[in-house]
């Protein structure tokens, strides 16, 4: 494979809450690699060691970008371990906390093994203040009985200072286990989910913890665990959602927010987003639920921009720390932890390119401490602010075969050669209505509704209404439409292959028309290109869409008149 990695060197500015200069440089990334922390520069394929212990955990990027804070599991332990003094249980061993700068790569201790018995405490991952200042973890002597109360404690890294906040977290059941939970601190408080496997009436509980991070009080909503429990969740983030700091709960293939000073419960109509903080308009990161062979659900991750639409070709198994993707400082790129190395991507390329190894597997006797990370510039979680009581999910529908490219209020096209199907109801057993052939344009006015492995979506024009699917196996039959008035009927969609048509040269263009654009590229009939998201109207009314040729981005203008310049190329 070609190296598709060309390292984009634009320059970011400084957020307005002072996003570090120290996370400017657009090629370093900090990952996990055989139970250390490493710097890697995509930029040269460097790589520089920054712990030397082999038992350390991470990183932890702090909002602001300056500094990293992880896990190391204690020599104290492994000490008595390697004596016969103690022994290592199930889950977690007992740990320090320390943070990097990373303009210095100064390393702080925080808190160390002082005052532990002699089983150690053990420590959850530390979790950052929205304002960078402090962190915060959950606390528990290794020998405590399943049931025991935690304490939540906070460092303040100014003042180089600890502090009990409260001594009676609820855990839950541990089951016998000695895993923490996971906290995350946001604009409204300090959270973590809580399961208790069952009560006295053998019913499973599950709630949400929000603790007041200045007194340490405690507001928790029961989440209404079902006895099938098919609506626990599996992770949670904090959200921006319309400007409100909320909770976005993760639930099977769905998500719901839940407000912390209430316990307001309202189901998101598309999953949230991870985007980089410093920037509004740049590459988006989308979670998409899929059911897998062990009736569990992996969570594929798709990139937008706007109306670009793309799979990254990642897949993790939940949203949380250890799984979490690491974007780049402008915005356009993306990375993961794959296997021995580190994924890096854009949503221009067509699957990910390996950059530099950075094996999860540690071959130690001991547990390396959550999370097992990649970092590369401060990320936050937002919503498109829509909500509903009966979803249309983006990872209901990619369980249904494709992803959807249709919504309501927008127009449609049937795809040339093709006759379409109108039932009464978004099943393939509804009533018959009549068909819809190549060509003809409808209205969307619902959808999509994912029945029978298909995607619905209830559509009309003057002569008939109701349900058509968009399409099957990765093939669109009703293609997004948009009227631009000099321009043939569309035959293209988001992530078809096309091509020029007879002995045509056609231009690719910087931009969605001729004015005050430059031509980047020129292809002829037999050089294939991919459409990477909806096409939009131009100057004298030609109908432009967004395309990818080799590493070369730009638009293209699909015919004149009744006239096609391009077609697609058949699968």
């Amino acid at each position: 494979m070609s190296r598709l990695c060309q390292i984009l060197t634009v320059a970011w500015s400084l957020f307005l809450t002072g996003l570090a200069s120290a996370q400017a440089n657009n090629e370093v990334v900090y990952a996990y690699k055989s139970g250390d922390l490493w710097k890697f520069n995509l930029a040269d394929d460097s790589a520089a060691q920054l712990t030397q212990w082999g038992y350390t955990g991470g990183p932890i990027l702090a909002p602001d970008g300056r500094a990293l804070a992880y896990l190391s599991t204690s020599p104290e332990f492994i000490s008595q371990f390697n004596t016969g003094i103690t022994a290592q249980s199930a889950g977690a061993a007992p740990t320090n906390i320390w943070f990097m700068d990373i303009a210095t790569e100064q390393h702080t201790l925080v808190v160390d093994q002082s005052g532990a018995s002699i089983n150690g405490f053990l420590r959850s991952p530390p979790a950052w203040s929205p304002d960078s200042r402090k962190l915060a973890w959950l606390e528990l002597d290794a020998s405590a009985a399943d049931g025991a109360a935690a304490a939540l404690k906070l460092y303040d890294i100014g003042a180089n200072t600890t502090a009990l906040l409260t001594d009676t977290v609820d855990l839950g059941s541990r089951g016998g286990g000695t895993d923490m939970p996971v906290l995350r601190w946001g604009h409204a408080g300090i959270a973590k989910l809580r399961y208790d496997r069952q009560t006295d009436d053998k019913t499973p509980l599950q709630h949400i913890d929000f603790y007041d991070p200045s007194t340490g009080a405690l507001t928790s909503y029961d989440l209404g665990l079902g006895e099938s429990r098919d609506n626990l969740t599996r992770d949670f983030v904090w959200v921006d959602h319309l400007g409100n700091s909320l909770v976005a709960l993760q639930i099977q293939d769905y998500w719901e927010i839940v407000n912390p000073h209430d316990g307001t419960r309202l189901r998101l109509t598309d999953p949230p987003r991870l985007k980089n903080r410093a920037i509004a308009g740049a590459m988006q990161l989308i979670p998409a639920s899929v059911a897998n062979a062990d009736g569990d659900w992996d969570i594929h991750w798709y990139a937008t921009t706007g109306a670009n639409l793309q799979y990254s070709s990642y897949v993790s198994p939940r949203v949380d720390n250890n799984f979490l993707p690491a974007m780049s400082p402008n915005g356009l790129e993306m990375a993961w932890h794959s296997g021995d190395g580190v994924d890096h991507w854009r949503i221009s390329m067509t699957e990910g390119n390996r950059a530099l190894a950075s094996g999860i597997s540690h071959g130690r006797t001991f547990p390396i401490p959550e999370p097992v990370s990649v970092v590369w510039s401060p990320t936050e979680w937002v919503t498109t602010g829509s909500v509903a009581g009966a979803p249309v999910l983006l990872s209901a529908s990619v369980n249904c075969g494709l992803l959807p490219l249709l919504n309501a209020g927008q127009s449609a096209i049937v795809g040339p050669d093709r006759t379409l199907s109108v039932r009464g109801t978004a099943t393939t057993s509804g009533e018959l209505l009549g068909s819809l052939d190549g060509g003809t344009v409808v209205a969307i006015n619902e959808g999509p509704v994912c029945a029978d492995g298909y995607n619905w979506y209830s559509v009309s024009n003057d002569g008939i209404s109701g349900w058509t699917a968009e399409g099957s196996n990765g093939d669109y039959w009703l293609l997004y439409h948009v009227a631009c008035s000099n321009s043939p009927a569309t035959r293209l969609t988001t992530n078809m292959t096309a091509t020029a048509t007879d002995d045509r040269i056609v231009n690719i263009r910087d931009g969605a028309g001729t004015e005050n654009t430059e031509v980047v590229w020129a292809v002829a009939a037999g050089d294939e290109f991919v459409v990477t998201g909806l096409p939009q109207c131009g100057a004298s009314g030609l109908r432009w869409y967004p395309v990818r040729i080799d590493e070369k981005l730009g638009w293209i203008a699909e015919g004149q008149g009744e006239f096609y310049w391009i077609e697609p190329v058949e699968s």
